[in-house]
Order: C-alpha cells, then sequence, then structure tokens
C-alpha cells in the first residue's frame, strides 16, 4: 500500500469521527487502523460477522443468562518517554438485570476508592468519605458507562442499536482481517468513532480502534482468558498513532485475571 493511500484513508476516517462522547473516560482501552488494505469481498454483512464474533466470545444465549460478572483489572499508563505515569490495581463487578449495579474498588495515593452505580445513581467514596463535588461524580459516573461498555462488548453491539458497517479490510498478524465501524444513535460529530478489528478464521476481536478529536489509539488483545465459558480478555496494549498511522508510544497496558460469572 502506498503512503497516499493510507493518507487519504485517515482523512476520510477523521471525518467519520462518532460515538458515545462519555466513554472518553475508558478509551485509553483502544486504537487506529493501520496498513489498511483492499475493500473487503466477503458476501459476509457487518451483522452476520459479529453474530460470529459473539459466538465466538461465547455466544448470545449464555451471555443473556449471566447475573453477575466480576473481575481483578490491572492498569499502567506510561508517558511518551516510556515512564510509567501511574499503576493501579481495580476490582470491577456488574450485576445485570432491570437495574444495572456496577462496583469498582482501588487503592490511590493510599486511600480506598470506590464507586457504586445503583438504582440510576453513582456514589463514590474516598475511604469513609462520600464525595459531592459534581464534576467528581460526573467522571465517577463516566467511569461506570465506560467500563460497563467494554465488558459487554462485543454481546451488545447487536442489541444496542447500533448502525453496523463492513469497512475496508486491514492486515493484522499477517491477516486480512474485518473492519466494523460501529455508530450509536445520537452520535454527533464530536462523538469518538468505533470500530472492531475480527478475525477472519476465528471471529475474536483482535483489536479495536478508536478515533477521537484529539488524538488516535489502537489496542491490541494479545491473550484471552480461557477460566470461563467465555473470551473475556487477559491482555490488552494500547497505543496512540500519528497522523500517518504509526505507533508512536505505548500509552497503556492491561492485565484481567480471577474472572467470576454466575447465572
Amino acid at each position: 500500500m502506498t503512503t497516499v493511500t493510507t493518507v487519504k484513508i485517515m482523512t476520510n476516517m477523521k471525518a467519520m469521527i462518532t460515538t458515545k462522547a462519555y466513554l472518553r473516560a475508558g478509551v485509553l482501552c483502544f486504537g487506529f487502523l493501520m496498513f489498511l488494505g483492499c475493500q473487503s469481498d466477503s458476501k459476509l454483512s457487518a451483522e452476520a460477522i459479529i453474530e460470529k464474533t459473539i459466538q465466538a466470545h461465547g455466544g448470545i444465549e449464555k451471555w443473556q443468562d449471566v447475573k453477575q460478572l466480576s473481575f481483578d483489572k490491572s492498569v499502567t499508563l506510561f508517558n511518551e518517554d516510556g515512564s510509567t505515569e501511574i499503576s493501579t490495581d481495580q476490582f470491577q463487578l456488574f450485576r445485570f438485570g432491570e437495574k444495572l449495579f456496577v462496583k469498582l474498588e482501588w487503592e490511590q495515593e493510599g486511600n480506598d476508592m470506590q464507586i457504586i452505580y445503583e438504582n440510576d445513581k453513582v456514589t463514590k467514596m474516598v475511604n469513609d468519605s462520600i464525595v459531592t463535588n459534581e464534576a467528581e461524580l460526573a467522571r465517577a459516573e463516566n467511569a461506570v458507562f465506560a467500563a460497563h461498555y467494554v465488558v459487554c462488548q462485543p454481546f451488545d453491539l447487536l442489541k444496542s442499536g447500533a448502525t453496523l458497517t463492513l469497512d475496508e479490510t486491514i492486515t493484522h498478524n499477517g491477516k486480512e482481517c474485518y473492519v466494523i465501524k460501529v455508530n450509536y444513535p445520537g452520535d454527533d460529530e464530536d462523538a469518538d468513532q468505533w470500530y472492531y478489528i475480527i478475525d477472519p478464521d476465528s471471529f475474536e476481536v483482535v483489536a479495536n480502534q478508536v478515533v477521537l478529536t484529539d488524538h488516535t489509539s489502537w489496542v491490541e488483545n494479545l491473550t484471552y482468558d480461557d477460566q470461563t465459558d467465555f473470551q473475556f480478555n487477559s491482555h490488552r496494549k494500547s497505543y496512540r498513532l500519528n497522523e500517518v498511522g504509526e505507533k508512536t508510544y505505548l500509552r497503556a497496558e492491561y492485565f484481567y485475571e480471577n474472572y467470576s460469572v454466575e447465572y
């Protein structure tokens, strides 16, 4: 592929920027399309590809039966020079039903942090003190929604009301992978634009990419957890990319373990 083609494609993608604006809080988990290939000649529709992807990750029937999901998540953020900005070990719990319940717990600078989302209301605690600052609570709510979005993919893609589009293919790990662009109801020109990179043989989500107004991120799904009925992420790396789709530096690394699923 020529540089001219790459720049043209990236310019087109910038023109398509959109997805839920509040997901910016969790965006460190994503990235940009590299090594774009020719238009896919597959007869599969975007919806059919996502159906196969959902099946590859455990199946919609099992997912709909899940009442509670919890796991431990370790996150390390890096500066552009490679130094560590911050490392965090977080416990996440999601209880599904008519009303979503979410609990996020972690330690920060010697303080015990907790966010609870229950009955459509968010509460944040620092040690034994309740946070009342509206800006802090708004960020806490964004963190809840971002975490919930990530953990429910790809299972919720077909029921979210999103428009799925089969985009140009991308070469990843030597394979021409499917690229599914996702647009959500209510997206505007400032919303983030999400893409799912899907292996054509296994139909696993091998990477994601998100284009924001101020940068583009690329996240690679390196290994998966197989201790439950589902194929959840185990190790991921997120990179910042420049305007021509080249990795500039490792922004974040994620590890997930101790998955627990209750039906």
